[in-house]
């Protein structure tokens, strides 16, 4: 177990930027809309070191859980993946928000997903632009928009693979009516309020989808400076479980720890690791064997931690965690004097607690 563990005071939470705008527009806009669009972004790895090539669609199926915790925080968002950032912006009525992957066909996905939201008056509209049926008409429809731009054969990539198979965008989007039926979950697919504030957010250019690698060197710190520059705050930052693929280097904690965040500001994650031991899963896993944990925790908790010298695992960080339910946590500690040791068992690492 960790030792001397310590929960955040007060004091931790450096109150840096003013309150956001939490939704429609006000005077400020003008201001804060010149810093928004980041030019500089992280190059493209050559080896991203991933379980598949490419991942146009998220499987994660217990999303409701995080809602309570995030609607309304408003201020920035930043999160990576595709179609749950959607999810994720309409909750929190994000005022702004950066999208960034370090696969091109993520990125790519996701400018697809703004522009179809940007020409679909409804969420029907949208969803029968990524039907299998329409597929003919829909490319057509981005040839002609995109199809004399220099980055064409980046969209031509992600809609191939965005319909590669049987378990891609198109599915995604029939799992949102499961997750629906199966667990209440309201999102822009089904909920009117979500998809007009989405389409409001593109209209007026509020999302950005950009290359960004977490422990690149350019896309994050811009998107702080941005962030810093507007008096915005960053609230929210969603991990998907990106953070299992490494054991936290320099270059990440760094642009962790610049992030502008204050009281409010949170991450979300998921984790296979520890999933089906000490964190726990909860029911209606896309992938039963291999299930997901969902984890809050405070910007300003994920900060300290951010602080600790050489490389550790997200697993470690979570010992000490919070139940909120089945398959659910937030993590509130800083980090202890020292890390439990961990150790390798089939390939994976497991916390020895005895």
């Amino acid at each position: 177990m960790p030792i001397g563990a310590r929960k955040p005071t007060r004091a931790l939470f450096a109150l840096l930027l003013l309150v956001p705008l939490a939704g429609y527009p006000n005077e400020l806009d003008d201001q804060r809309h010149a810093h928004f669009r980041v030019q500089e972004v992280d190059p493209t790895p050559e080896v991203r070191g991933l379980r598949n090539d490419h991942y146009p669609a998220s499987n994660e199926m217990r999303i409701d859980l995080f809602r309570p915790y995030v609607e309304n925080l408003g201020g920035a968002y930043m999160g990576v993946g595709t179609d749950q950032n959607l999810t994720f912006i309409a909750w929190a009525r994000s005022d702004y928000a950066w999208l960034i992957d370090f696969d091109p066909v993520a990125v790519y996905v996701n400018r697809i997903h703004l522009f179809f939201i940007s020409v679909s008056p409804t969420y029907q509209d949208f969803r029968a632009l990524w039907d299998r049926g329409n597929r003919t008409r829909s490319w057509q429809l981005l040839e002609a928009t995109f199809g004399a731009s220099e980055d064409f054969n980046r969209y031509r990539e992600a809609w191939q693979v965005a319909h590669r198979g049987s378990s891609d965008v198109p599915e995604r989007l029939n799992d949102l009516d499961r997750m629906a039926r199966n667990f209440g979950l309201r999102t822009f697919s089904n909920d009117p309020a979500d998809y007009e504030y989405l389409r409001w957010m593109i209209l007026n250019d509020r999302i950005q989808a950009i290359p960004g690698d977490l422990k690149g060197q350019t896309s994050i710190l811009n998107i702080s400076r941005a962030a810093r520059a507007m008096f915005l705050p960053i609230r929210l930052v969603y991990f998907s479980n990106a953070e299992e693929y490494m054991r936290y280097p320099d270059a990440l904690k760094q642009n962790i720890r610049l992030l502008p965040v204050d009281e409010r500001s949170l991450a979300i994650r998921t984790c296979s690791v520890g999933a089906r031991g000490f964190l726990g899963f909860p029911e209606g896993e896309k992938f039963p064997s291999d299930p997901l944990h969902y984890n809050l925790q405070p910007l300003a908790a994920l900060q300290e931690w951010m602080r600790v010298p050489g490389p550790f695992q997200v697993v470690e960080m979570l010992v000490g965690h919070r139940r909120l339910q089945p398959g659910l946590s937030i993590q509130e500690n800083l980090p202890p004097v020292e890390l439990p040791p961990l150790e390798i068992v089939g390939g994976r690492s497991h916390l020895r607690t005895n």
